[in-house]
């Protein structure tokens, strides 16, 4: 088994949230965070397990998407959360939130924390790959929001199709 790993370099994005948990909501507040991949599998008969410069484009199409923007989870439970027009107006308890549609980019999760930002990236690298994926094993994802503070999500390769992101 042979795995590959890109990171650091432009792998980064820098993004606005805040977490809702125990009742409570943190202040809004951003990160620069940076991203790393690691590609497990065999082989190819070019002798590579994957292209370096292919997987770090796709990974750098992501972080693009989500660079300079509020992370909205949509998913969350704890947030009351509106479009309205060019808006989007989140509330949470007696705090009133809008941001510019334009700012803002909606993430089908239900906090925004490394953790699920990591699975977030690890899915939708997982459905560019799917097609071409035939000697991968698994992808594994991290998300570094400050020096030493990295969450980690593996998901393995099978038969199956992995979930859409929209």
């Amino acid at each position: 088994m042979f795995r590959v790993e890109v990171g650091k370099g432009d792998l980064r994005f820098s993004a606005a949230h805040f977490i809702s948990f125990l009742g409570k909501c943190e202040r809004l507040h951003g990160h620069n965070y940076g991203v790393s991949v690691v590609l497990e599998g065999n082989l190819s008969r070019e002798g590579l397990v994957f292209d370096f410069v292919e997987i770090k484009k796709i990974v750098r199409e992501i972080c693009d998407s989500l660079d300079h923007r509020f992370l909205l989870p949509f998913e969350s439970s704890c947030l009351q959360i509106q479009k309205t027009g060019e808006e989007w107006v989140i509330h949470f308890g007696n705090r009133r939130y809008v941001f510019p549609s334009s700012d803002v980019f909606v993430l089908p999760v239900d906090n925004i924390t490394a953790e699920r930002l990591a699975e977030y990236i690890c899915k939708r690298i997982m459905e560019t790959l799917q097609p071409r994926a035939g000697n991968l094993v698994a992808v594994t994802v991290g998300v570094e929001e400050a020096p030493g503070q990295t969450a980690h999500y593996r998901h393995s390769f099978t038969a199956e199709v992995p979930p859409q992101i929209t």
